[in-house]
């Protein structure tokens, strides 16, 4: 199912830049990072999704994920094509400072792979190889790729299957775009029923967050009825509506989604577009020729494509109430396939898991560099600091980490939460170790200096090290019992311990010189 034989680094070489995307784009193909497995799940191609996301060029910059879904064989790979044609046309003209122009009669749609007929094309999750970096309203660059589903409820996908790429594609996605045919039928509106549970669930117990999804666009394709609902967004807002009221006849199941979908999404819309012609959707030698489409068609998709992805439109992905970065994707890609083995329906506690364990691989991530922030600026200078120091900072930085982290909200499986916790005071107690191998290889400067050092090490090295692991392992401790407080109080425990053990040490040889002198 995968094949990487063309150059994915392309753009990205050294002699290029972001500014070359356009001149360079027939270098650049869709990859696969979703494929099928053996066992009837799927498999994450974290090599495939890093080529596309992990350069040092992008790495940091937000991300704009558009997704569309939907049955097979309706059109979707065709619709995307549309979308990167309008997207490097308009990377050009922000480069350029020249009015945009696209689809003009010369212009060849080319990019994702399609083809007419009944056989699907597409499997698993592809996208393509670059993300197109465009200047948003705002004036930040963005960097804005692009997703193709397999489509769904085919004759050779299970039903698991099928909902898991679904939920996977809406679930990392700015904005989904849901492709039917003809009409929004009353099973397509329920295949949305498990992103409504997640919702409420979502909105009961990370209601901090706000809505869990971003925006839902219903792409209704070869539409029929153009005299009672017209073309484009406006007739599609009015034929949404219709689509989405609510009557007293309706069973509970029908009314729940119907009432709790716009609960769940920031924004909802919908777009009527016409059939594009028996020469594109019928004829198998179809090459993407823009003069073949319809001339409708092409005009109601001059219409859509800049309303969904011009500059003031274009939104970055959140998750969890942050933005989300190129870096943060990839984690969060693997993160979601493993909440999702396919050989079970997905579930809203799967993903709601997922969020939360997203959510304390975040924190801990920002109680760490904490961590090192402050120890790095406790052991700054050029000279040997003494080890009851060196111990008293990592507690009072340490102490400071392991808040940071319970401060982030609490939901989802507390097990998971408990255990990142543990890896954090692990991941405290090494970079301890560095610093103490850092600290060592300073310079000692004087004989006082050398003097508190090597009496700090020798006499100290052991009470205060241990007093400094132990004071951290109990501050974990109350974290995962709540106690919450304790360990805020824990840093002047600390230290008043520390002082104990420190004026022990110290008197102890004057005591037993003392003692010695006593008469026999």
């Amino acid at each position: 199912y995968m094949s990487f034989e063309f150059d994915l680094t392309a753009p990205f070489l050294p002699e290029f830049s972001t500014k070359d995307q356009s001149e360079h784009r027939h270098k650049i193909r869709p990859v696969q990072i979703l494929a099928p497995s053996p066992s009837n799940g799927f498999r994450l191609n974290e090599g495939g999704l890093s080529s596309v996301l992990a350069h040092s060029a992008i790495v940091n910059k937000k991300v704009v994920i558009i997704s569309v879904a939907g049955a097979f064989r309706k059109g979707k790979s065709f619709l995307l094509n549309f979308f990167l044609e309008y997207l490097y046309c308009l990377q050009k003209s922000q480069q350029s400072d020249a009015p945009l122009e696209w689809l003009t009669d010369d212009c060849q749609l080319h990019g994702f792979h399609w083809r007419a007929g009944a056989k699907r094309d597409t499997v698993g999750v592809w996208v393509w190889g670059e993300p197109i970096m465009i200047e948003a309203a705002s004036g930040e660059m963005y960097a804005v790729l692009l997703m193709d589903t397999q489509g769904t409820f085919d004759n050779t996908s299970t039903y698991q299957q099928c909902l898991t790429i679904f939920a996977l594609s809406t679930i990392v996605s700015c904005v989904q775009i849901y492709n039917v045919v003809d009409n929004i039928q009353e099973d397509a509106l329920q295949h949305l029923s498990l992103f409504v549970e997640y919702g409420r669930l979502a909105m009961t117990e990370a209601q901090r967050f706000g809505k869990p999804f971003q925006t839902l666009v219903f792409c209704v394709r070869d539409f029929r009825n153009p005299e009672e609902y017209g073309y484009g967004e406006e007739g599609g807002s009015k034929f949404l509506q219709q689509v989405l009221k609510v009557t007293p006849d309706q069973p509970e199941e029908l009314r729940s989604v119907r009432e709790q979908l716009s609960d769940c999404f920031d924004h909802i819309s919908c777009f009527l577009l016409p059939y594009p012609g028996y020469r594109v959707a019928e004829r198998q030698s179809f090459r993407g020729h823009v003069k073949d489409l319809r001339p409708i068609f092409r005009e109601e998709m001059k219409k859509m494509v800049p309303a969904l992805l011009n500059p003031h439109a274009l939104q970055p992905k959140y998750i969890n109430g942050k933005p989300v970065t190129c870096r943060k994707l990839v984690q969060y890609f693997k993160e979601y396939v493993n909440s999702f083995d396919g050989n079970t329906v997905p579930v809203a506690n799967s993903i709601l898991n997922a969020n939360a364990k997203l959510i304390c691989i975040e924190a801990a991530h920002e109680a760490k560099v904490a961590y090192c922030r402050g120890m790095d600026r406790s052991t700054v200078g050029s000279r040997m600091m003494p080890e009851k120091r060196l111990l008293e900072a990592h507690i009072k930085h340490g102490i400071t980490a392991l808040n940071i982290y319970d401060k982030c909200p609490k939901f989802g499986s507390a097990e998971t939460r408990n255990r990142l916790l543990e890896k954090l005071q692990e991941d405290i107690n090494a970079e301890l170790e560095r610093y103490k191998r850092l600290n060592a290889a300073k310079k000692v400067t004087g004989c006082a200096s050398a003097l508190t050092a090597c009496g700090d090490s020798a006499l100290l090295g052991v009470g205060l090290g241990a007093a400094a692991s132990g004071t951290v392992a109990a501050t974990v401790l109350t974290l995962q019992t709540g106690l919450v407080s304790a360990g805020i109080v824990a840093i002047p425990i600390s230290l008043a311990t520390l002082l104990i053990i420190w004026i022990y040490v110290y008197s102890k040889p004057h005591i037993d010189h003392c003692m010695d002198k006593e008469p026999q």
